[in-house]
Formats: C-alpha cells, structure tokens, sequence
C-alpha cells in the first residue's frame, strides 16, 4: 500500500481564506448583536417602544470600526510603524462615528415610528450641539469618552479576531516553510554527493571492481526512497534507519581504506513514525571535509566515522562522532543542511527534541533525541 501523501492527508473540505473571513465576521456580529440588545436593555438605559433602530446605529458603525482595525488600520499601519497614519486613522474613525450617528438619527427621528423616550434620546446623543461638538477639541473629547463605553467590546474583539487571523497565517507559512525546506533536502541528497558517487562508480566500472552493482544498487534505493516515499508527513522509523544504512554503505564503498565507518542501531524500529529525512542531513555533513579539496584535508589522510541510533517506542537518538587526524576550523554548525535541520526539528517538534553539537580542531560530536508521538 503506498504511504500517504501530503495531499492525502488534508482535509478533503477546506475554505478558501475570503469564505473562512467571512464566517468569522458573521459570527462575530451575531455575538456583537446580542452585546447590543443586551446593552440597550440594560436596568437604568431602557424604552418601552423597540430598540432595534439604536442597535442597528451602533451595528453599522461596528462593522465600519472593526474593518477598520482589522484590515487597515493595525496591519498597515500600526504594526508597520506608521504611527502618524494610525492615528489620522484613529481620529477619522471618531469623526466617522460622529457623521454616521448624525445622519442615522436624523433618518430614523424623520422616517420611524419611535416612542418618545426613543426620539429623546437619539437627539439628545447624536444630533443636538452637532456642528458644537463636531468643531470642539474638547468636545471630540466627550464623544470619544461617550464611544469607548459602547465600541470597546468590539475594539477588543477586532485585536482579537488580528491575532486570530495573523496566528493562522503563521501556521499557513510554518507550513508552506517545512515544505520548502523538505524540498530542499530532497534537492540536497545531494548535488556534490551524487557527483562524487557518480565519480566513484565511473573509477570502479572503469577498473572492473566487483563493488560498482553494489553501488548502484544502493544508488538507486536512495534516490527511490527520496523522490517516492518522503512526500507523507511521516514515514516509517525503519525505512528512515534503512535509507541512512545504505548511505554509509555507499560512503564505505567510495572512501579509502584510511577512512574507518562504523554503524549500529540499537533497540527496535517497528511502529514509530519520523519526519522523512530528519537525520540524513547531520549524517551527510559529517563527510564534507572528506570532499573538500579546498583544505588542508584529503581524502587519504585517516578519519574515523561512528553513528550510532537509539530507538524505542517513545524516542529515537541519533549519536555521530567524526575523528580526523588533520585539524579543521569548526564549521559544521553553520552548513546550511545542517542549519535548515535544526530548524525542522524546531518547527516539527518542538518541545520534543534536543540537538548538542561539540565541535573542535580534530573531533565533531552530534546528539540529538527526538520525542515521537
């Protein structure tokens, strides 16, 4: 049975980003609408008549305020450190409101069957000392005042339906990252590993070895389990320990007789499940300076190789050391597989993992444990 894919595995129904807006905005006001009844309602504020045109006043301008916010507002230019434009935002909000409330008013005092207690107080809120307040700091500052006690459920709401929708977005390109980073150490096994195995093969096809089917046949198990079984989100323990065995067993096959590899897994790979190609970048690096031409290093000098994996039902540890005889400035940490690995292990399991590299002139040392779930 093939192994599940990416695809597979999400859900087969998914919104689109506008219609899941959508939902969260008519959830939202059906809450705020229930805020508002429940507000105009209250013991000392009440009208014998329907309040739904006052509710329906204060609705409009929560839309308006919340869109603001949420779109605008703190993404644009709040959080971009566009203060000036944030306020400016601000303060058109407050005379928004102000215009708003003044012609919604005035509509419903001149088209509405309001009872008296009603049309009292929508003149005395919003249309009385209209063009007084609307000109004064002072009474800007009043309506604010007046406005902070009705809009600040749905201010609070609107900072919170931003982080709601920001930490989804973060997730979307948490996602979209791993993604990319499994692609690009799929790309990575490797460009300048598979020139010097290609290289290698060509030598012993060339002399007649009886090693060159064998590395062929490894050749071609790594670049099947690569290209075919890395696309799930996780893949079986074992075929993950399988793919690193036949990598060494191809490393033994190119390197010199001075070039000493040792393997062993200990405990048993059955039903854990790992994140593909986890653990092949902290092994491949180990080899770099065998292939750089660059130092003072050289393929025949002697160097000794150890990995050893650690697997039971709950965690697996990977332990590599390299030993040389010549001397290397410390740089494993930094290689950019390497790097881009420890970020996998943050984004995939984080919390459940730990990663100690020592590194010196002449030895390397790797430990990392991964909690599976």
């Amino acid at each position: 049975m093939p192994a599940p894919t990416l695809a597979s595995l999400r859900p087969r129904f998914q919104l689109s980003t506008a219609a899941a807006a959508g939902l969260l905005q008519l959830g939202l006001w059906v809450v705020m609408l229930g805020f508002y009844f429940a507000w105009n309602n209250r013991p000392n504020f009440s009208f014998s008549g329907p309040i739904w045109p006052l509710v329906l006043l204060q609705m409009g301008f929560a839309v308006l305020l919340f869109n603001a916010l949420v779109y605008l507002i703190i993404p644009h230019w709040l959080l971009r450190g566009h203060y000036g434009r944030a306020l400016l935002g601000a303060v058109g909000l407050l005379y928004a409101f102000q215009l708003w409330a003044y012609t919604c008013a005035r509509l419903a005092l001149a088209f509405l069957p309001l009872d008296a207690v009603m049309r009292r107080t929508l003149h005395a809120f919003y249309v009385a000392d209209f063009w007084t307040m609307l000109l004064s700091p002072f009474g800007q500052l009043q309506v604010l005042m007046g406005m902070l006690a009705v809009f600040l459920f749905p201010v609070l709401i609107s900072f919170l339906a931003y982080t709601l929708v920001v930490e989804r977005r973060r997730l979307h390109l948490e996602r979209h990252h791993l993604a990319l980073e499994l692609g690009f150490l799929k790309s990575q096994i490797n460009p300048q590993f598979l020139f010097h195995t290609l290289g290698s093969l060509l030598r012993l096809t060339q002399t007649r070895d009886a090693r060159a089917p064998d590395v062929v046949l490894h050749l071609a198990d790594l670049m099947r389990y690569t290209l075919y079984e890395t696309d799930a989100e996780r893949v079986p323990l074992a075929r993950e320990l399988e793919f690193l065995e036949d990598y060494l067993a191809l490393e033994r096959l190119r390197r010199p007789a001075t070039v000493e590899i040792a393997h062993t897994v200990s405990g048993e790979a059955t039903t854990q499940q790992l994140a593909p190609l986890l653990l092949h970048p902290f092994l491949e690096r180990l080899f770099a300076p065998l292939d750089d031409n660059d130092d003072d290093i050289l393929p025949e000098q002697p160097a000794r190789f150890t990995s050893h994996v650690q697997a039971n039902a709950a965690a697996v540890g990977l332990i590599l050391t390299r030993t040389s005889a010549a001397a290397r400035p410390p740089s494993y940490r930094t290689e950019p597989a390497v790097a881009a690995a420890l970020r996998r292990l943050a984004l995939q399991y984080p919390g459940r993992h730990t990663a100690h590299i020592s590194e010196a002139a002449h030895t390397l040392r790797v430990e990392i444990h991964i909690e599976l779930a």
